[in-house]
């Protein structure tokens, strides 16, 4: 199943990398794609869309290399949904266009027509959103559905799909209603058998309603039903126009009135219907959807950290946030059943809330998992609560299918203070930690010696930290990244470096600790944007052609400030955004996904680029390249470190390469510190290297020989 992408990612059929990156430049400026994969050929086609989602093919018919005749064979062969558009040279523009239309191609475009293959591209990315959107609409009409299936289900209602008066499809319980020892035999039977002849006519307005080309409606109506002995018993009917393998039908919710409601009920109770009583209709009302006291869904959880954090994202309210996991219950679903499970679930809700009482918020926010939200705790309080709720909070007694003496929760927790990320990120965080993964968020805590050393030197380095940005003490050093394909543009990293009181630099190292401890961090952010963006401004006006690449902290990003600042500086110094690059270390983009690329899409508008520091220490970096807009990734630097003897780094480092190619990202390789290595980054295709082999930080801008 190919891997779905947020952004539109196409497909380019050329033997030629620099006629790819010629289309690609074209359509971004444009504003219509960032990503792409080229490969030489259409021989794996099939395999290649198979893997990854694409919203569109391009197919350089006019390639000497290419065979427009053998890839549009193949294209009609695959009978794929991926649209393609032909590119081709004017001479064999009427030549190749009958071919292309008869192979399902969407369009072809002469290759001098720019203009012509924007509008060609913006139709069908058009297209392509919109069938995401469906997707994504169609399963959540799925998910409804199976919600409302779990609902009439716990409250007793049946459920049919009815066609022309004939069941085609029945639940279980709608079977049972009616006295049938099976949903088979149920389905023998006509609906109209089922119910009481005074609700007749009724019901053929309704199955008329059912069919192809009439209005729509949903109806509710009080009926008296017929059981197989002749027996007879009140209920509401719920009618609701649907499909059922494709055909038109009628879904029937049918709810005995002595039961529990699948309907919400009426202002004033309905009247008992009598054995012989027409049918009544009334207007239709939601399906209730209770869980136990507490919300459903992330919505609302989203809701209450919002509730905790101001407009500048600063925690106007501290609270922990528990990521609470029913463990056991996919076992207890397996061996004991759907409903069973789905019953116990609602119990443990119950319970779970009525342990919390007035302390904090729940919200279920999955099948099997809740969210907590808790107001002024620290660690050990926050530690204490989920060492109650792990033993106190149980499944019912006949859910005990493993070790009783083991919790049935699994309980992860994450504190939140200061200035907070996107409450995406932080549900994640206490997630993470529910299931055991580190995150990325965290540092260890500090052992006593630490802590001592760092309670007496880190007021001193803080005051030495307030003088240096009032008196610009604060000194930038830059390190050369060097095109390994010839580019011309004068690429640096920028680093920060502290001029103590002896006058020695410190590196940043040595005082970021302090700074983000203290809250000094944003304003040494900001002194460093605006630092750079103005060293940009000057060296742009002698002729340099330089870009500079400015790593942001954590805080930097949370605060929404910071674009306003970059773009504040920018229109100071006559700087274009394109010569700024930010970035962000890895580790903390996986644990502020949801943060950083909110920050990423409006970086973009003001056309700063950006990179991913220390890339490819997780286990599937392609997720990053799909989920963000990147310029440029920075591999980790161990990867360079003995690269030329080690055969598992340079696998390694090409597979990375390669991905950052297919998504039309550069790749940058730091620590590169022997010569030995630089052959095999050239061979892996790396287009930039970085590291103190080709030139250690320095505070000028001179590439030293």
């Amino acid at each position: 199943m190919p891997t779905p992408s947020q952004h539109p990612t196409l497909l380019i059929i050329t033997s030629e990398t620099s006629e790819a990156e010629r289309l690609m430049a074209t359509l971004r400026e444009a504003r219509l794609a960032e990503h792409n994969r080229v490969i030489p050929t259409a021989e794996h086609l099939d395999k290649v869309i198979a893997e990854r989602e694409f919203a569109l093919i391009l197919c350089c018919g006019y390639d000497p290399d290419i065979e427009a005749d053998k890839v549009l064979a193949t294209y009609k062969r695959l009978k794929s949904d991926v649209p393609l558009i032909l590119l081709a040279d004017p001479e064999q523009w009427d030549a190749q266009a009958a071919k292309a239309r008869r192979a399902g191609a969407r369009d072809i475009v002469r290759r001098a027509d720019p203009e012509h293959l924007r509008l060609s591209v913006a139709r069908e990315l058009a297209d392509w959103r919109a069938r995401q959107a469906s997707a994504a609409l169609s399963e959540r009409l799925r998910q409804c559905e199976h919600n409302t299936l779990r609902v009439t289900e716990l409250s007793g209602a049946g459920v049919a799909f009815v066609q022309d008066g004939l069941h085609i499809d029945v639940s279980p319980l709608y079977a049972q209603l009616f006295g049938h020892a099976s949903p088979e035999d149920t389905l023998a039977t006509p609906l109209l058998d089922l119910i009481a002849p005074a609700h007749h006519a009724a019901l053929r307005e309704l199955l008329k309603a059912s069919a192809p080309g009439v209005s729509k409606t949903v109806t509710v109506l009080d009926i008296t039903c017929q059981r197989l002995d002749a027996s007879s018993f009140p209920a509401r009917l719920l009618a609701t126009p649907s499909e059922f393998d494709g055909e038109a039908c009628l879904r029937l919710i049918i709810q005995p009135l002595n039961a529990a409601p699948a309907v919400a009920p009426p202002t004033s109770a309905p009247a008992p219907v009598a054995p012989n009583a027409p049918a009544v209709a009334t207007e239709a009302t939601p399906i209730a959807s209770s869980d136990s006291g507490c919300g459903y869904g992330l919505a609302p959880l989203i809701a209450e950290i919002e509730s905790h954090i101001d407009a500048q994202r600063l925690v106007t309210r501290p609270f922990a946030i528990f990521f609470i996991r029913v463990v056991k219950i996919h076992d207890v679903m397996r061996d004991m059943g759907l409903s069973i499970g789905l019953e116990l679930l609602d119990e443990f809700s119950l319970s779970l809330r009525t342990l919390i009482a007035e302390r904090g918020t729940l919200v279920r926010v999955s099948e099997d998992g809740f969210g907590l939200i808790v107001d002024h705790l620290d660690e050990l309080g926050a530690q204490a609560l989920a060492n109650e709720l792990s033993t106190q909070a149980r499944l019912a007694a006949r859910a005990a299918v493993q070790d009783a003496t083991a919790a049935d929760c699994q309980i992860g927790y994450f504190l939140v203070s200061d200035r907070a990320s996107a409450p995406e990120d932080i549900i994640n965080a206490a997630h993470r930690l529910c299931i055991g993964h580190r995150y990325a968020g965290q540092t260890p805590a500090p052992s006593t010696a630490d802590a001592q050393v760092t309670e007496s030197s880190e007021e001193t380095l803080a005051r030495t930290l307030d003088y240096a940005l009032q008196h610009d003490q604060l000194k930038l050093v830059y390190q050369p990244i060097i095109s390994l394909m010839g580019d011309n543009q004068e690429n640096y990293s920028v680093l920060l470096r502290l001029l103590d009181e002896e006058e020695h630099l410190l590196d940043a190292a040595d005082f970021f600790g302090t700074a983000i401890r203290r809250g000094q961090i944003e304003k040494i952010d900001k002194w460093t944007i605006r630092a750079a963006i103005d060293v940009i401004s000057q060296q742009r006006r002698t002729g340099h052609n330089l870009s500079l690449f400015i790593n942001l902290s954590e805080d930097a990003f949370r605060n929404p400030d910071t674009v306003l600042w970059i773009c504040d500086c920018l229109r100071e110094f006559d700087v274009r955004g394109n010569w700024l690059t930010i970035q962000f270390q890895e580790e903390v983009v996986i644990g502020n996904l949801a943060s950083i690329g909110k920050l990423v899409e409006t970086l973009r508008k003001i056309k700063c680029r950006v990179a991913i520091g220390h890339f490819g220490a997780t286990e599937r970096p392609e997720m990053l390249l799909q989920a963000l807009a990147l310029d440029f990734v920075l591999l980790r630097p161990e990867l360079a470190q003995g690269l030329a003897d080690d055969s598992a780094k340079q696998q390694r480092l090409l597979q990375l390469a390669t991905l950052a190619r297919e998504f039309n990202v550069k790749s940058v390789v730091t620590g590169v510190e022997d010569a030995r290595a630089l052959t095999v980054l050239w061979t892996a295709g790396v287009d930039y290297v970085q590291g103190n082999f080709l030139q250690r930080p320095s505070t000028t801008l001179a590439v030293q020989a």
